[in-house]
């Protein structure tokens, strides 16, 4: 999961201003047409209106950029988020936790997370305990919800079997 990012805020901010400003000229061309005072007239009121419109955007757009550090440059956090902990089975021994199969993105099954780039907290679950948390360690694969399977396997070697368990999970 991805907290709020105020910069893209700042920036739908803007474009929202100016689809209502550009909202509230098309409801006035059309109020005066409702009203039959449209002609000639109100066709030049339109054009000069939407012309007023993208001089004041363009303009602010400038003063923006010239007034210092733009709304792109600003420097962005380096810390990852950590994603939500990821329910597992209560199991009645210690357990490891690792991939079983790899991660893939919902909807794109070509791109797989390589297995060396997730880590977990923690990767030893005492028993009972039900919460694991993945970690991502490879930027590239942020933003987006992935498939994989976990293996949870007895850490002392008694007995072969593992768990597998099918999780998704925000990158």
């Amino acid at each position: 999961m991805t907290l709020p990012r105020p910069d893209l805020q700042r920036a739908a901010g803007a474009s929202n201003g100016y689809l209502n400003q550009l909202n509230a000229i098309a409801q006035d061309a059309a109020r005066e047409d409702d009203d039959g005072k449209w002609g000639i007239d109100g066709w030049v009121r339109l054009i000069h209106n939407l012309l007023d419109l993208n001089m004041r955007t363009y303009a602010g757009a400038v003063q923006v950029a010239l007034a210092g550090p733009s709304w792109w440059l600003t420097p962005v956090s380096t810390k990852p988020i950590p994603p939500d902990p990821i329910e597992v089975p209560k199991q009645p021994y210690v357990c490891t936790v690792s991939v079983s199969e790899p991660f893939t993105r919902v909807g794109r099954p070509d791109v797989r997370i390589p297995v060396q780039a997730l880590t977990f907290q923690p990767n030893i679950l005492s028993p009972g305990q039900t919460t694991v948390q993945i970690t991502l360690t490879d930027d590239r694969f942020t933003g987006a919800n992935y498939t994989g399977t976990l293996r949870l396997r007895r850490a002392d070697g008694a007995g072969q079997d593992s768990l597998p368990v099918k999780v998704t999970i925000g990158l």
